[in-house]
């Protein structure tokens, strides 16, 4: 393994962060028509937390060019000024990171202009755009890139990032920010919150149909043989964070046919449907805490150089 930890914790920062605006713009466009006081709770609490999540990004995304400078540079990491400034201007890496970082300064503008709920379906639509370009650059600079702009593993890997940033914040926003103020507002199952819940399901699992399509295709191009998994560091890194993509599935398969069961039923008692969401809060954190250790796994595994290389 050849990565370093400012490496790797920027990298880290930055899968986080785009994860969190995944999650927060899909919250957006489920809560377009807010009607009652959870949903106008959750709508208010969106918009700093989108512009946190992009402030974040950002930096994440300056902090890897730092450290990108001065592994390449082979110089000390608070030195590393001259070779970042040559890295910038002279490699495909660092305009890829200017570009990225150009993107969400764009999107910090969008959202302060149109952070307005009457903006809904333009706020939605001009920050998914720039989310998107943002996922192109962080991919080129990937191992896929290798295989050429225009080839079929760039691709894959667009559109792994982006499923597995969609999956990962759904489960984020949902358990921390927006199914709480659900819980705190509501006395009984409501047509809004079987919607939104309903959306949230329905979202996470097409991501995850995504994820793992990509996800074997990807294992399938960098994997020489299944014995890499045992022989390499990159296949035990790669083995660690498939166990914990199986323990998120495991928490979402709960949640779907269970707990989201429990919390829109119009059977039981208010009481009993309401104990069944806070169970939908419990595990969507408990799966929370599953999907950072993928995203963790999968930050080592880019600075990484795979077993076909």
């Amino acid at each position: 393994m050849d990565s370093t930890l400012p490496q790797t914790a920027s990298t880290v920062l930055i899968n986080v962060s785009l994860a969190w605006v995944a999650g927060v713009l899909a919250s957006r466009l489920w809560l377009m028509k807010h009607t009652v006081a959870w949903q106008k709770a959750a709508v208010r609490l969106l918009s700093p937390a989108m512009l946190a999540g992009l402030v974040a990004c950002a930096v994440g995304i300056l902090l890897s060019l730092w450290s990108e400078s001065s592994a390449m540079g082979d110089v000390p990491w608070l030195s590393a000024w001259p070779a970042c400034k040559e890295m910038l201007t002279s490699t495909h890496y660092g305009h890829a990171g200017v570009a990225a970082a150009v993107l969400l300064t764009v999107a910090m503008l969008a959202h302060w202009a149109l952070r307005q709920s009457g903006n809904g379906m333009r706020y939605v639509g001009s920050i998914g755009v720039l989310l998107l370009l943002v996922f192109a650059a962080r991919v080129t600079i990937g191992h896929a890139f290798e295989q050429g702009f225009l080839s079929v593993a760039l691709l894959v890997e667009w559109l792994h990032l982006l499923c597995m940033s969609l999956w990962a914040g759904i489960v984020f926003v949902a358990g921390w920010l927006v199914v709480p103020r659900m819980l705190a507002s509501e006395l009984a199952p409501s047509l809004e919150r079987a919607a939104f819940l309903k959306s949230m399901s329905n979202w996470a699992a097409a991501a995850l149909v995504g994820i793992l399509a990509t996800g074997a295709y990807n294992s399938y191009r960098v994997l020489a043989s299944p014995r890499d998994l045992l022989d390499a560091d990159y296949g035990h890194v790669l083995g660690f964070k498939l166990c914990f993509v199986l323990v998120s599935i495991a928490l979402g398969g709960f949640n779907k046919f269970f707990g989201l069961p429990a919390a829109l039923s119009q059977t039981s008692s208010a009481e009993k449907a309401n104990r069944g969401l806070r169970m939908v809060v419990t595990v969507l954190r408990i799966e929370s805490v599953a999907l950072l250790l993928v995203i963790a796994a999968a930050a080592v595994l880019t600075n990484s150089a795979p077993p076909s290389a």
